[in-house]
């Protein structure tokens, strides 16, 4: 959290809205703690994201890419990931430091891009490609075929649940959505991805597309107030000892590869050939 709905969310905000971040220009940079800005080798000069003027918002997965013409380089991108707890602002130059910002870019427009993290897991870094970051990344899950997502699928023994966590078989998909991509699929989350049918691939794909969509139409999900702006309506994510909404069945919570798995006992079945398997 949050993940590509809720970041996709944030692209569109500094993108789309009034005012747009396109078009305007870094005048200073306050870094208000040392670990959240880096090159891809370390330390960076904060210099030279002076004078850097914005040409384009972007996202790849759960990364927020920004496409900067600067004048040490013709073109640099910055690179933002916000981990667990990482926001974006457009604030006013004089908005005092909140407790929890770690940089402010000072704009020529009087406002000020400003990143708040109370956790310090959020970094940015400003590199000559996005690639340096993002390049180890699998697609971007809202741009994956059907076709490439059986390849991808077929190539791993493993379980759903972690090969759909996994950012480098498909970016973008984290906790809140595997669980709810797989709920509407009817697959349980230990199911082994090798083995499943062409027919549950498509499903998986088709679900994973739609969950995806409708979150983003929902500016994401609203989970423990961390996301406040997201009205996207979870069937199982967090809802373990509640009914299901299908069939009325207990919602349960499981651990499967370390992580909180909610899932409905009656329609995400696991067939008794998917146990028991290593994760691979």
């Amino acid at each position: 959290m949050p993940e590509l709905p809720e970041v996709e969310s944030v692209v569109r905000v500094l993108r789309d809205g009034v005012p747009t971040l396109v078009g305007l220009r870094i005048v200073t940079v306050n870094v208000a703690w040392d670990g959240v800005l880096s090159d891809a080798n370390g330390d960076l000069d904060v210099a030279e994201l002076e004078g850097c003027g914005f040409i384009s918002v972007a996202r790849h997965g759960k990364y927020l890419i920004f496409h900067l013409e600067c004048p040490r380089k013709p073109s640099r991108d910055l690179i933002i990931h916000l981990r667990m707890t990482g926001r974006l602002f457009l604030v006013p130059h004089n908005e005092a430091l909140a407790r929890h910002t770690r940089l402010v870019l000072m704009l020529n427009n009087g406002l000020a891009l400003r990143f708040d993290d109370p956790r310090k897991f959020g970094r940015a870094w400003l590199v000559d490609d996005a690639a340096t970051i993002i390049g180890r990344l699998g697609p971007d899950a809202l741009k994956l075929d059907p076709a490439e997502f059986c390849a991808r699928l077929a190539r791993h023994r493993r379980q759903l649940k972690p090969l759909l966590l996994d950012q480098s078989c498909v970016a973008g998909i984290g906790n809140i959505y595997a669980d709810e991509s797989l709920f509407r699929a009817g697959l349980h989350p230990q199911a082994i991805s090798s083995e499943l049918a062409s027919d549950e691939i498509r499903r998986l794909h088709s679900a994973i597309t739609s969950v995806l969509e409708e979150a983003v139409e929902a500016q994401g999900a609203n989970i423990d107030g961390v996301f406040k702006a997201g009205r996207f309506a979870v069937s199982v994510y967090g809802r373990q000892g509640a009914p299901c909404r299908v069939c009325g069945s207990e919602i349960r919570k499981i651990r499967v590869g370390q992580r909180g798995t909610h899932y409905c006992p009656e329609c995400q079945v696991l067939s008794p050939g998917d146990v028991p398997h290593p994760e691979t």
